[in-house]
């Protein structure tokens, strides 16, 4: 590793870690219910994100590109957002994966019953 490429590792941590700490201080302007071990916990992910992205983007020629600014600054704020996204809709995404390759490799759709939501919706009922 030569010294442009460790100096592209530390400017991408730092453009990550100023986006991770802007989200941490709008969520301490927004009185946003964390301690403050959650907002330090946050700075470390940013910072591992950005030093892993970096390095990626280093690898592949791109750390000298105007839009690898955006992508890492975006990264380091907008993490959780796309963390909380993912994992909200993780379950949904693994029942269409799964449905699909089911369908493509056996040629059996698969449907889950809605009869079967319908009955517990009654049992809570009653």
């Amino acid at each position: 590793m030569n010294l442009d490429s460790i100096k592209a590792l530390l400017i991408g941590t730092a453009i990550a870690f100023s986006g991770g700490l802007l989200r941490v201080l709008v969520s301490i302007q927004n009185k946003e219910k964390k301690q403050p071990w959650e907002h330090f916990i946050t700075l470390t992910i940013v910072v591992i994100v950005g030093l892993t992205m970096s390095y990626l983007m280093n690898k592949a020629e791109l750390h000298d590109k105007w839009y690898s600014t955006g992508v890492l600054f975006v990264l380091g704020y907008g993490y959780d957002k796309f963390l909380k996204m993912i994992t909200n809709n993780l379950p949904n995404w693994i029942d269409t994966a799964v449905s699909i390759f089911i369908e493509t490799r056996y040629g059996v759709k698969t449907e889950r019953p809605f009869h079967v939501e319908e009955e517990k919706k009654d049992d809570i009922t009653e």
